[in-house]
Protein backbone atom coordinates (compact mmCIF):
# COMPACT_ATOMS: atom_id res chain seq x y z
CA UNK A 1 0.00 0.00 0.00
CA UNK A 2 1.27 3.66 -0.63
CA UNK A 3 2.46 5.36 2.51
CA UNK A 4 2.92 9.00 2.22
CA UNK A 5 5.83 11.05 1.77
CA UNK A 6 5.44 14.88 2.00
CA UNK A 7 4.45 15.75 5.76
CA UNK A 8 1.67 18.05 6.85
CA UNK A 9 4.22 20.55 7.76
CA UNK A 10 7.74 19.77 5.56
CA UNK A 11 9.67 22.70 6.50
CA UNK A 12 8.77 21.91 10.16
CA UNK A 13 10.21 18.64 10.09
CA UNK A 14 13.27 16.76 9.69
CA UNK A 15 12.25 15.38 5.95
CA UNK A 16 13.85 12.23 5.27
CA UNK A 17 12.27 10.71 2.07
CA UNK A 18 13.89 11.47 -1.77
CA UNK A 19 10.44 13.13 -3.33
CA UNK A 20 9.76 15.16 -0.55
CA UNK A 21 13.23 16.54 -0.06
CA UNK A 22 12.98 16.93 -4.60
CA UNK A 23 10.21 19.18 -3.53
CA UNK A 24 10.68 21.30 -0.62
CA UNK A 25 14.64 22.11 -2.10
CA UNK A 26 13.63 22.35 -5.70
CA UNK A 27 11.65 25.81 -7.16
CA UNK A 28 8.44 26.99 -6.46
CA UNK A 29 7.33 27.48 -10.06
CA UNK A 30 7.76 23.84 -11.08
CA UNK A 31 5.51 23.12 -7.89
CA UNK A 32 3.09 25.57 -8.70
CA UNK A 33 2.38 24.19 -11.90
CA UNK A 34 2.01 21.05 -11.00
CA UNK A 35 -0.59 21.73 -8.31
CA UNK A 36 -2.32 23.76 -11.05
CA UNK A 37 -3.28 21.13 -13.58
CA UNK A 38 -3.86 22.35 -17.01
CA UNK A 39 -7.38 20.65 -17.69
CA UNK A 40 -8.48 23.03 -14.52
CA UNK A 41 -8.17 25.88 -16.95
CA UNK A 42 -7.59 28.52 -14.41
CA UNK A 43 -5.39 31.47 -16.00
CA UNK A 44 -5.14 33.45 -12.64
CA UNK A 45 -4.40 31.02 -10.15
CA UNK A 46 -2.84 33.35 -7.14
CA UNK A 47 -0.26 30.30 -6.63
CA UNK A 48 1.34 31.71 -10.30
CA UNK A 49 1.03 35.26 -9.63
CA UNK A 50 4.12 37.73 -9.90
CA UNK A 51 4.74 40.87 -7.99
CA UNK A 52 2.42 42.51 -10.22
CA UNK A 53 -0.71 40.62 -9.72
CA UNK A 54 -0.21 40.85 -6.03
CA UNK A 55 0.18 44.81 -6.35
CA UNK A 56 -3.04 45.20 -7.95
CA UNK A 57 -4.87 42.76 -5.21
CA UNK A 58 -3.89 45.41 -2.72
CA UNK A 59 -5.20 48.35 -5.17
CA UNK A 60 -8.35 46.38 -6.00
CA UNK A 61 -9.35 45.64 -2.79
CA UNK A 62 -12.69 46.87 -1.67
CA UNK A 63 -14.71 47.16 1.49
CA UNK A 64 -15.84 43.58 2.73
CA UNK A 65 -17.24 44.17 6.11
CA UNK A 66 -19.61 46.25 8.22
CA UNK A 67 -16.73 46.83 10.92
CA UNK A 68 -18.98 49.61 11.90
CA UNK A 69 -21.81 47.25 12.90
CA UNK A 70 -19.54 44.45 13.85
CA UNK A 71 -16.75 46.22 16.16
CA UNK A 72 -19.78 47.35 19.44
CA UNK A 73 -21.07 43.91 19.10
CA UNK A 74 -17.47 42.29 20.17
CA UNK A 75 -17.49 40.94 23.74
CA UNK A 76 -14.83 38.84 24.61
CA UNK A 77 -15.85 38.46 28.11
CA UNK A 78 -18.97 36.64 26.72
CA UNK A 79 -17.62 35.06 23.97
CA UNK A 80 -15.01 33.03 26.27
CA UNK A 81 -17.77 31.95 28.49
CA UNK A 82 -20.46 31.05 25.09
CA UNK A 83 -17.44 29.72 22.76
CA UNK A 84 -18.78 31.64 19.58
CA UNK A 85 -20.43 34.93 18.23
CA UNK A 86 -23.13 35.81 15.99
CA UNK A 87 -22.40 39.20 12.78
CA UNK A 88 -25.62 38.75 10.96
CA UNK A 89 -25.60 40.95 7.70
CA UNK A 90 -21.86 41.45 8.57
CA UNK A 91 -20.63 41.06 4.39
CA UNK A 92 -21.10 44.48 3.10
CA UNK A 93 -23.45 43.65 -0.10
CA UNK A 94 -21.24 44.38 -2.99
CA UNK A 95 -18.66 41.91 -1.03
CA UNK A 96 -21.03 39.29 -1.04
CA UNK A 97 -22.11 38.99 -4.56
CA UNK A 98 -18.36 38.73 -5.81
CA UNK A 99 -17.71 36.32 -2.62
CA UNK A 100 -20.59 34.13 -3.29
CA UNK A 101 -19.57 34.10 -7.63
CA UNK A 102 -16.15 33.16 -6.53
CA UNK A 103 -17.33 30.04 -4.23
CA UNK A 104 -19.60 29.07 -6.87
CA UNK A 105 -16.47 29.18 -9.22
CA UNK A 106 -14.32 27.54 -7.01
CA UNK A 107 -17.19 24.61 -6.76
CA UNK A 108 -16.99 24.40 -10.41
CA UNK A 109 -13.17 23.71 -10.39
CA UNK A 110 -13.44 21.50 -8.07
CA UNK A 111 -16.55 19.30 -9.76
CA UNK A 112 -13.96 19.53 -13.14
CA UNK A 113 -11.00 17.95 -10.71
CA UNK A 114 -13.05 15.12 -10.06
CA UNK A 115 -14.78 14.04 -13.76
CA UNK A 116 -10.92 14.79 -15.03
CA UNK A 117 -8.63 12.07 -16.28
CA UNK A 118 -6.33 11.86 -13.14
CA UNK A 119 -3.43 10.08 -15.31
CA UNK A 120 -3.24 13.91 -16.52
CA UNK A 121 -2.22 15.22 -13.26
CA UNK A 122 1.54 15.71 -12.76
CA UNK A 123 1.97 13.05 -9.60
CA UNK A 124 5.79 13.52 -9.68
CA UNK A 125 5.91 17.17 -9.49
CA UNK A 126 3.67 16.34 -6.24
CA UNK A 127 6.15 13.90 -5.02
CA UNK A 128 4.67 10.55 -5.75
CA UNK A 129 4.17 8.13 -8.36
CA UNK A 130 1.07 7.88 -9.76
CA UNK A 131 -1.58 5.98 -8.51
CA UNK A 132 -2.36 2.00 -8.95
CA UNK A 133 -5.56 2.77 -7.69
CA UNK A 134 -8.75 5.59 -8.22
CA UNK A 135 -11.69 6.58 -6.82
CA UNK A 136 -14.86 4.66 -7.99
CA UNK A 137 -16.78 6.45 -10.64
CA UNK A 138 -19.71 6.53 -8.12
CA UNK A 139 -17.58 7.96 -5.56
CA UNK A 140 -16.58 10.99 -7.99
CA UNK A 141 -19.86 11.48 -9.18
CA UNK A 142 -21.58 11.50 -5.28
CA UNK A 143 -18.79 13.73 -4.31
CA UNK A 144 -19.41 16.63 -7.11
CA UNK A 145 -21.47 19.85 -5.87
CA UNK A 146 -20.21 19.43 -2.58
CA UNK A 147 -17.17 19.50 -0.19
CA UNK A 148 -15.56 16.98 1.89
CA UNK A 149 -17.05 14.30 0.03
CA UNK A 150 -14.14 12.19 -1.48
CA UNK A 151 -13.35 9.68 0.16
CA UNK A 152 -9.46 10.22 1.78
CA UNK A 153 -9.05 7.17 4.08
CA UNK A 154 -5.54 6.31 2.83
CA UNK A 155 -3.37 8.26 -0.33
CA UNK A 156 -3.52 4.71 -2.38
CA UNK A 157 -5.83 6.83 -4.79
CA UNK A 158 -4.17 9.84 -4.48
CA UNK A 159 -6.64 12.06 -2.66
CA UNK A 160 -4.69 13.29 0.40
CA UNK A 161 -1.40 14.01 -2.07
CA UNK A 162 -4.62 15.91 -3.86
CA UNK A 163 -5.73 17.89 -0.87
CA UNK A 164 -2.38 18.30 1.06
CA UNK A 165 -1.44 20.40 -2.22
CA UNK A 166 -4.77 22.36 -2.59
CA UNK A 167 -4.94 20.37 -6.19
CA UNK A 168 -9.10 20.71 -4.89
CA UNK A 169 -9.84 23.59 -4.92
CA UNK A 170 -11.96 23.02 -1.91
CA UNK A 171 -9.07 22.87 0.01
CA UNK A 172 -6.97 26.42 0.62
CA UNK A 173 -9.33 27.80 -2.26
CA UNK A 174 -7.76 31.30 -1.31
CA UNK A 175 -4.89 29.85 -3.10
CA UNK A 176 -7.38 29.41 -6.64
CA UNK A 177 -9.48 32.24 -6.81
CA UNK A 178 -8.53 36.13 -6.48
CA UNK A 179 -11.47 37.17 -4.28
CA UNK A 180 -11.00 34.64 -1.94
CA UNK A 181 -6.90 35.62 -1.75
CA UNK A 182 -8.54 39.07 -1.20
CA UNK A 183 -10.88 37.84 1.89
CA UNK A 184 -8.53 35.63 3.40
CA UNK A 185 -5.83 38.48 3.80
CA UNK A 186 -7.99 41.41 4.41
CA UNK A 187 -7.97 44.08 6.76
CA UNK A 188 -11.55 43.80 7.59
CA UNK A 189 -11.31 39.83 8.76
CA UNK A 190 -7.40 40.41 10.26
CA UNK A 191 -9.29 42.72 12.62
CA UNK A 192 -12.29 40.76 13.25
CA UNK A 193 -9.62 38.14 14.40
CA UNK A 194 -7.63 40.31 16.28
CA UNK A 195 -10.76 41.66 18.36
CA UNK A 196 -11.57 37.72 19.30
CA UNK A 197 -8.87 36.38 20.01
CA UNK A 198 -7.23 39.02 21.90
CA UNK A 199 -3.85 39.59 20.21
CA UNK A 200 -2.42 41.89 17.67
CA UNK A 201 -0.27 38.69 16.07
CA UNK A 202 -2.47 36.12 13.92
CA UNK A 203 -1.50 33.55 12.09
CA UNK A 204 -3.77 31.19 9.10
CA UNK A 205 -4.58 28.05 10.17
CA UNK A 206 -6.93 26.88 7.20
CA UNK A 207 -9.72 27.72 4.82
CA UNK A 208 -12.46 25.71 2.77
CA UNK A 209 -15.10 25.54 1.07
CA UNK A 210 -17.86 24.46 2.52
CA UNK A 211 -20.53 24.00 -0.09
CA UNK A 212 -23.95 21.90 1.10
CA UNK A 213 -25.87 20.98 -2.33
CA UNK A 214 -29.78 19.78 -1.94
CA UNK A 215 -29.96 16.33 -0.09
CA UNK A 216 -26.73 16.99 1.91
CA UNK A 217 -27.37 14.18 4.72
CA UNK A 218 -25.70 16.58 7.59
CA UNK A 219 -22.40 16.98 9.41
CA UNK A 220 -21.52 14.91 12.25
CA UNK A 221 -21.35 16.33 15.70
CA UNK A 222 -17.07 16.98 17.05
CA UNK A 223 -14.61 19.62 17.86
CA UNK A 224 -11.23 20.83 16.73
CA UNK A 225 -8.16 20.13 18.76
CA UNK A 226 -5.87 22.83 19.50
CA UNK A 227 -2.97 21.17 20.40
CA UNK A 228 -0.39 19.24 22.45
CA UNK A 229 -1.86 20.38 26.53
CA UNK A 230 -4.57 22.17 25.89
CA UNK A 231 -7.25 19.61 24.56
CA UNK A 232 -8.30 18.13 28.02
CA UNK A 233 -9.78 19.31 31.17
CA UNK A 234 -11.83 21.86 32.35
CA UNK A 235 -10.77 25.43 31.96
CA UNK A 236 -11.91 28.79 32.81
CA UNK A 237 -11.96 31.87 30.66
CA UNK A 238 -9.17 33.67 32.08
CA UNK A 239 -7.07 29.98 31.52
CA UNK A 240 -8.50 29.14 28.19
CA UNK A 241 -8.00 32.55 26.98
CA UNK A 242 -4.14 32.11 27.66
CA UNK A 243 -3.87 29.03 25.09
CA UNK A 244 -3.02 29.22 21.18
CA UNK A 245 -6.63 29.35 20.44
CA UNK A 246 -7.83 29.08 16.78
CA UNK A 247 -11.37 30.35 15.85
CA UNK A 248 -13.01 29.23 13.12
CA UNK A 249 -14.76 32.13 11.32
CA UNK A 250 -17.94 30.49 9.47
CA UNK A 251 -18.90 32.64 6.56
CA UNK A 252 -22.67 32.23 5.24
CA UNK A 253 -23.02 33.85 1.69
CA UNK A 254 -26.81 33.07 1.33
CA UNK A 255 -27.99 31.87 4.81
CA UNK A 256 -30.18 29.22 5.92
CA UNK A 257 -33.17 28.60 7.80
CA UNK A 258 -33.42 26.43 11.11
CA UNK A 259 -34.70 23.07 10.07
CA UNK A 260 -33.15 20.90 7.00
CA UNK A 261 -31.25 23.56 5.59
CA UNK A 262 -27.82 22.84 6.10
CA UNK A 263 -27.52 25.22 9.25
CA UNK A 264 -25.04 25.42 11.85
CA UNK A 265 -25.76 23.75 15.41
CA UNK A 266 -23.55 24.72 18.68
CA UNK A 267 -23.14 23.85 22.03
CA UNK A 268 -22.63 27.03 23.93
CA UNK A 269 -20.19 26.50 26.73
CA UNK A 270 -18.78 23.07 25.01
CA UNK A 271 -15.57 24.13 24.03
CA UNK A 272 -14.70 24.87 27.93
CA UNK A 273 -14.57 21.19 28.42
CA UNK A 274 -11.80 20.82 26.20
CA UNK A 275 -12.71 17.36 24.62
CA UNK A 276 -12.36 17.00 20.97
CA UNK A 277 -11.96 13.12 21.65
CA UNK A 278 -14.95 12.94 23.83
CA UNK A 279 -17.96 15.11 22.44
CA UNK A 280 -19.19 13.18 19.05
CA UNK A 281 -21.73 12.09 17.69
CA UNK A 282 -23.74 10.77 14.78
CA UNK A 283 -27.13 13.03 15.82
CA UNK A 284 -28.54 15.48 18.26
CA UNK A 285 -30.25 12.19 20.41
CA UNK A 286 -26.79 10.16 20.46
CA UNK A 287 -25.06 13.86 21.60
CA UNK A 288 -28.20 14.64 24.10
CA UNK A 289 -28.13 11.09 25.59
CA UNK A 290 -24.26 11.07 25.62
CA UNK A 291 -21.89 13.77 26.23
CA UNK A 292 -24.74 16.00 27.09
CA UNK A 293 -26.44 14.56 29.54
CA UNK A 294 -26.11 16.11 32.56
CA UNK A 295 -23.48 18.63 31.77
CA UNK A 296 -23.41 22.08 33.42
CA UNK A 297 -21.57 25.14 32.09
CA UNK A 298 -18.52 26.23 34.32
CA UNK A 299 -19.57 29.38 34.47
CA UNK A 300 -23.04 30.07 34.35
CA UNK A 301 -24.27 26.47 35.65
CA UNK A 302 -27.15 26.30 33.23
CA UNK A 303 -27.19 22.77 31.61
CA UNK A 304 -25.57 22.72 28.32
CA UNK A 305 -27.80 22.65 25.46
CA UNK A 306 -28.14 22.23 21.22
CA UNK A 307 -28.84 25.51 19.71
CA UNK A 308 -30.53 25.58 16.36
CA UNK A 309 -29.40 29.05 14.16
CA UNK A 310 -31.35 30.57 11.19
CA UNK A 311 -29.29 33.52 9.67
CA UNK A 312 -29.69 36.29 7.05
CA UNK A 313 -27.40 36.11 3.82
CA UNK A 314 -24.33 37.72 4.54
CA UNK A 315 -23.82 36.33 8.25
CA UNK A 316 -20.45 35.41 9.67
CA UNK A 317 -20.25 32.71 12.85
CA UNK A 318 -17.43 32.81 14.80
CA UNK A 319 -16.64 29.81 17.11
CA UNK A 320 -13.68 28.29 19.16
CA UNK A 321 -12.45 25.33 17.56
CA UNK A 322 -13.26 23.38 21.05
CA UNK A 323 -16.94 23.95 20.99
CA UNK A 324 -19.17 21.38 20.01
CA UNK A 325 -20.87 21.77 16.50
CA UNK A 326 -22.66 19.78 13.86
CA UNK A 327 -24.71 20.60 10.80
CA UNK A 328 -28.14 19.81 10.00
CA UNK A 329 -29.18 18.31 6.72
CA UNK A 330 -30.40 20.16 3.91
CA UNK A 331 -34.00 18.93 1.80
CA UNK A 332 -33.90 18.09 -1.77
CA UNK A 333 -35.48 21.13 -2.59
CA UNK A 334 -33.17 23.47 -0.93
CA UNK A 335 -30.55 25.49 -2.81
CA UNK A 336 -26.85 24.73 -2.22
CA UNK A 337 -25.88 26.47 0.99
CA UNK A 338 -22.53 28.20 -0.20
CA UNK A 339 -20.49 29.04 3.16
CA UNK A 340 -16.78 29.40 3.53
CA UNK A 341 -14.66 28.39 6.21
CA UNK A 342 -11.74 30.75 7.73
CA UNK A 343 -9.27 29.62 10.55
CA UNK A 344 -6.66 31.98 12.45
CA UNK A 345 -4.67 31.22 15.31
CA UNK A 346 -3.18 33.46 17.91
CA UNK A 347 0.12 32.40 20.51
CA UNK A 348 -0.25 30.85 23.29
CA UNK A 349 0.79 32.96 26.53
CA UNK A 350 4.00 32.28 26.65
CA UNK A 351 4.72 33.52 22.94
CA UNK A 352 4.48 30.17 20.91
CA UNK A 353 2.17 29.20 17.79
CA UNK A 354 0.48 25.75 17.29
CA UNK A 355 1.82 25.11 12.84
CA UNK A 356 -1.29 25.03 11.01
CA UNK A 357 -3.37 22.06 10.17
CA UNK A 358 -3.58 22.71 6.21
CA UNK A 359 -1.13 25.64 4.69
CA UNK A 360 -0.20 23.65 1.05
CA UNK A 361 3.72 23.81 1.04
CA UNK A 362 4.13 25.61 -1.83
CA UNK A 363 2.72 28.27 0.21
CA UNK A 364 4.96 26.89 3.23
CA UNK A 365 8.04 27.48 0.58
CA UNK A 366 7.07 30.73 -1.17
CA UNK A 367 6.24 32.58 2.47
CA UNK A 368 9.99 31.02 3.59
CA UNK A 369 11.44 32.10 0.12
CA UNK A 370 9.96 36.42 0.65
CA UNK A 371 8.16 35.59 -2.60
CA UNK A 372 4.80 36.67 -1.02
CA UNK A 373 3.46 39.87 0.28
CA UNK A 374 4.45 40.99 4.09
CA UNK A 375 1.13 40.54 5.49
CA UNK A 376 0.66 36.84 3.62
CA UNK A 377 4.15 35.68 4.72
CA UNK A 378 3.38 36.64 8.33
CA UNK A 379 0.10 35.10 8.98
CA UNK A 380 1.96 32.04 7.12
CA UNK A 381 4.99 32.17 9.51
CA UNK A 382 3.74 28.72 11.73
CA UNK A 383 4.30 26.59 8.31
CA UNK A 384 7.78 27.13 8.17
CA UNK A 385 9.06 29.04 11.37
CA UNK A 386 10.71 26.34 13.74
CA UNK A 387 11.57 28.96 16.69
CA UNK A 388 8.20 30.13 16.21
CA UNK A 389 6.16 26.57 16.91
CA UNK A 390 8.98 25.76 19.23
CA UNK A 391 9.47 22.42 17.19
CA UNK A 392 11.13 20.60 19.88
CA UNK A 393 8.22 20.40 22.23
CA UNK A 394 5.34 21.94 21.06
CA UNK A 395 4.71 20.04 18.07
CA UNK A 396 5.65 16.75 19.41
CA UNK A 397 2.68 14.98 19.89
Amino acid sequence: MYTDTMPLNPLLEDVTHPDAIRIIEGSTDKLAQATRPRFLENNNSPVQWTSNDWDRLEADRGALLDMESIRPQIDRERFLIDGYAIFENAIKPTAQQKWLSALKCGQQMNDLLLTADWSNIDWYGLGRSAPAEGVTPECLLKATGGSQAVPQKTDVAGVRTLRLHSVFAEYFPAGHLPYLMNVITHKDILELQRLLLGSSDVYFDHNQLLSRPAGYVGGDWHSHKVGPSYDSGIALPEEYDSQPNAILTLCYLNGFQSDEDGGLKIIRGSHLFRDPTGCVAKTDEEMENGWLNGRIHPITGKALEIEKFALPPGSIVCCLSHAAHGVAAKVATQETRWSFLICYRKKSIDGYAQPPSAVPPIWAMKAHRDELPPVLTELLRPSFDRELTDIGTQYAT
